[in-house]
């Protein structure tokens, strides 16, 4: 009986220290992303709807692809989104996810954002969204699902650009809907690797909507129509670039 009560009595200390250090490493974690939000809003008290802008593995401040957010960014709040940039990797001080992080860090980061933005009175907390590119997107796809320390990150709706889908470690049994848009020429992040992902799921959870001759990166005006890097090619595509923006706002606003 003695023996019991001490393994017990072990236990409960175990998990006592478990919970403490997991709730400093998370006020950490807040205050390391929150000193690199980059929050614009509508004119106005609102509430408003809030989109989550999530990078892909480069950042956002990236040479090929900083002027593309700023856009986007833009675009957003004049459509009338609160945006909020999770940025990852400054949050960390690294220049790239191949920096050793991965994408449930990305996952948990989003759920730290999502936690700041519902405190904003200027946010409508039934209209809270994440829209990730490659990387980003897999960690927003990441976030839906639950994992040992981290419950599934609650928001309204995903819009993942050309998901890095072998990156996601598990599926998801959320209600969220998912909205992913993906060129048909992209070998970075190819549709093929969602396929397991994504078997099985009600259509009224996930859409996808592929473009012809659009490789990774078709959204981004910043680039040429064709560009090899080491990791596959990447381009922009008008046509697909606007037919996917216009199936985004679409998503969003219902």
């Amino acid at each position: 009986m003695v023996t019991v009560f001490r393994l017990f009595l072990s236990c409960l200390i175990a998990l006592s220290i478990t919970i403490r250090v997991y709730a400093a490493d998370n006020t950490e974690r807040k205050e390391r992303l929150s000193k690199h939000y980059r929050l614009e809003k509508p004119k106005g008290a609102g509430p408003f709807p809030a989109v989550m802008m999530v990078s892909g593995c480069s950042g956002f401040e990236a040479d090929f692809v900083k002027e593309a957010f700023n856009i986007w960014q833009q675009r957003m709040v004049d459509l009338g989104f609160v945006t909020l940039r999770v940025d990852y990797l400054a949050a960390r001080n690294v220049s790239s996810c191949a920096d050793g992080v991965s994408v449930e860090e990305v996952a948990t980061d989003i759920g730290i954002a999502a936690g700041y933005l519902r405190e904003q009175t200027f946010v409508k907390k039934d209209s809270l969204n994440v829209v990730g590119w490659s990387y980003g997107a897999a960690g927003a796809l990441q976030a839906l699902g639950r994992t040992y320390n981290r419950e599934p990150v609650h928001v309204d709706a995903v819009v993942a650009h050309y998901p890095a889908c072998h990156q996601v470690q598990q599926r998801w049994d959320s209600e969220v809907p998912v909205l992913v848009l993906v060129g048909l020429l992209d070998n970075v992040a190819p549709e093929r690797n969602c396929i397991g992902l994504f078997r099985g799921l009600p259509e009224e959870r996930l859409t996808v909507r592929t473009y012809e001759d659009a490789h990774h990166g078709f959204d981004n005006i910043t680039l040429p129509a064709e560009m090899q890097y080491q990791f596959g090619t990447m381009g922009y595509n008008e046509a697909a670039a606007k037919a996917a923006w216009k199936e985004m706002v679409s998503f969003l606003r219902k």
